[in-house]
């Protein structure tokens, strides 16, 4: 994966005096899956260049990789317009703060992470800056057609976790390499089943089911009840039925159990996506979002659900319908280009036709089969795994091309 960097002529009067110290990153992630990914890149980084020092913003996962928080994002998450203009204030004085930060003390190398409202703005200040930059999973990579065609012209390397984003944002002056998807190194199980349901006291002969209500406040505001009453359709339907819920780091732990006792619904709560004890589900309804390119990595054959405030749900749909021309939202439907699973949003995400739908895949049969096939070419298109130790290569070499000209 190695690469040649020839000086660059720096962009307008930032003319930036030599790094001196140990060599640093700057890394920054806005989301609870850009802080994981930053997580597996900051521990990768590590493993290759241990005294490199290594600071950002980001949430728990990047803090605990070692990664100085210069602020936490962990509650920025936000989709659509009306969620996330309470968030505007504060994340702007965020934005002035981390340029003002990367203009008095450069580093030897900047990695943005998805996030593309607050990145792309921090992208081209850090342009200007001079500072070399590499953009790990590029927003919009996803789409099989071009998006964010500026930034190929922004940083100096695009490491993108899809085949088609390569081809697409090639072209410009930026390098641009498919690394795969981090969802694949990341999403698996380090205990057995067997050993899962020892530790989570699990029955082996009665079916588990996961439900995944989010990682954003307002994604738990709309969905956790639904979730909760197609939990206790299906506790009616399937004798011993058991529950697994993985809940976020950004999300209050006492709010959902409580919500599950207010429906009398036996749960078993994780701590984040526990993959040794998601391993087991034999189903799950899942919030859309990354959560479901982790399912899919284990196999789990699963409904995709999504509700949002009315304004936000028309909002998603011209977007998507009339002007991104966008068919599918479940991201294994965007990776396979088909309905691979069952997509319920909004009013469509009510508690009898998710607890249906559950209930079929835990029937088994051509359809669970149907299903799990399609899943294992989803995540054969995610790439071979080792995308953070791809990434964490591209930055050394940036790193390496910065020292060279200083």
């Amino acid at each position: 994966m190695g690469g040649e960097y020839a000086p660059r002529e720096r962009d307008g009067p930032a003319q930036r005096e030599p790094h001196e110290g140990p060599a640093s990153v700057f890394m920054v992630a806005g989301e609870p899956s850009g802080d994981w990914a930053g997580a597996l890149l900051a521990e990768a980084l590590r493993v290759r260049r241990a005294r490199l020092a290594l600071r950002g913003i980001g949430g728990r996962r990047m803090a605990a990789a070692g990664v100085e928080l210069f602020s936490d994002s962990s509650d920025w998450g936000a989709i659509g317009v009306f969620e996330a203009a309470a968030k505007v204030p504060r994340v702007w004085r965020v934005m002035r703060a981390t340029m003002a930060h990367l203009a008095a003390a450069p580093p030897s190398a900047l990695v943005l992470i998805d996030c593309g409202a607050f990145n792309l703005p921090l992208a081209r200040r850090a342009k200007t800056l001079g500072l070399r930059t590499l953009y790990y999973l590029p927003p919009g990579s996803w789409s099989r057609k071009l998006r964010g065609a500026k930034l190929r012209d922004l940083v100096e390397v695009i490491a993108t976790p899809f085949p088609w984003s390569r081809d697409l944002l090639a072209g410009g002056r930026a390098r641009v390499e498919w690394v795969g998807h981090p969802v694949v190194e990341g999403a698996r199980p380090r205990l057995t089943a067997e050993e899962a349901r020892e530790r989570y006291g699990l029955d082996h002969g009665k079916p588990v089911v996961a439900l995944a209500p989010g990682s954003r406040a307002h994604e738990i505001h709309y969905l956790l009840p639904v979730l909760v009453k197609a939990a206790a359709r299906l506790a009616r339907e399937w004798d011993g039925i058991q529950f697994v819920v993985p809940v976020a780091e950004t999300v209050e732990r006492e709010r959902i159990r409580a919500e599950f006792e207010r429906g009398e619904v036996a749960v078993t709560l994780l701590s984040g996506m526990d993959h040794d004890a998601l391993q087991l589900a034999e189903a799950a309804a899942v919030c859309s979002g990354t959560a479901t390119l982790e399912f899919a990595c284990l196999g789990i054959p699963m409904v995709v659900v999504y509700r949002a405030s009315r304004a936000t749900t028309l909002q998603y749909r011209l977007m998507r319908g009339l002007i991104g021309r966008q068919r599918w939202a479940a991201m294994p439907n965007i990776v396979a280009g088909r309905e691979v699973v069952k997509e319920l949003l909004g009013s469509a995400a009510s508690p009898e036709t998710i607890a249906g739908e559950v209930g079929a895949l835990l029937v088994g049969g051509a359809r669970r089969e149907q299903v799990r096939a399609d899943l294992r070419e989803v995540v054969q298109s995610l790439g071979p795994g080792g995308a953070s130790e791809r990434t964490a290569e591209m930055v050394l070499e940036l790193i390496a091309s910065e020292e060279g000209e200083t």
